[in-house]
């Protein structure tokens, strides 16, 4: 009867140990679990945040293409403006001298009549020139408003990739999330302090980025 009763608690302990062995068994793949999900968790918000960086960097690339095309519709401009001031002063000195000419005495009417003709066809053609010079820097103009609204789309663009890229980085530091990611450090090899300065790094890019309204040169 003792023998038995040994052999009854002996197979009542290995059920125990067994029991024992199975929970910890099934807590250990749990755990796992909990950390390749948090493994592919860093991973997915570490591609989002490089698809991010590539479509701020695109979008600067183009802010700076658009600058440039806007300085020189700018330069060009001037230029138009300044022609066409020149043309207004010539047309205005060519005029007081057709006038003066005008009011000469009968003996110098016939030299008079030439240089006015001469005065009349250069002054015809200043006047189209003139216009010509206006209507170029209409249209130098409407080129220049029209790149001025593309660098505002542009730095509308921006601005809303820079807020998704720093939300992105805000909810990854959210402390529940970092408590988990401590609790799983044997698990995933990656430490909280390494996260925390990968979300910095990647934030740190993303501010050097952003561009800030109104920074687009006049």
């Amino acid at each position: 009867m003792v023998r038995d009763f040994f052999r009854y608690s002996t197979l009542a302990l290995l059920t125990v140990s067994l029991s024992g062995l199975a929970l910890a068994q099934d807590q250990t793949s749990r755990e796992r679990q909990a950390a390749r999900r948090a493994q592919q968790q860093v991973q997915k918000v570490t591609k989002d945040l490089a698809t991010a960086q590539e479509k701020l960097t695109a979008i600067e690339a183009e802010k700076t293409k658009l600058t440039e095309d806007l300085d020189g519709a700018e330069a060009r401009a001037g230029a138009a403006s300044g022609r066409a001031q020149k043309l207004q002063q010539q047309l205005q000195a060519i005029t007081v001298e057709r006038d003066a000419l005008l009011q000469q005495s009968a003996e110098q009417k016939t030299a008079s009549d030439q240089r006015i003709a001469e005065l009349n066809t250069r002054l015809t053609q200043l006047e189209r020139d003139l216009s010509a010079a206006q209507e170029k820097g209409k249209q130098l103009e409407a080129v220049r408003v029209n790149q001025v609204k593309q660098i505002a789309a542009c730095e509308d663009r921006n601005a809303k990739l820079y807020a998704v890229g720093r939300s992105v980085i805000d909810e990854c530091r959210d402390r529940s999330a970092g408590d988990t990611l401590l609790r799983l450090e044997p698990f995933t090899g990656i430490a909280r302090v390494d996260i925390e300065n990968r979300l910095e790094a990647q934030r740190d890019l993303l501010d050097a980025q952003k561009t800030l309204p109104g920074s687009t040169s006049n």
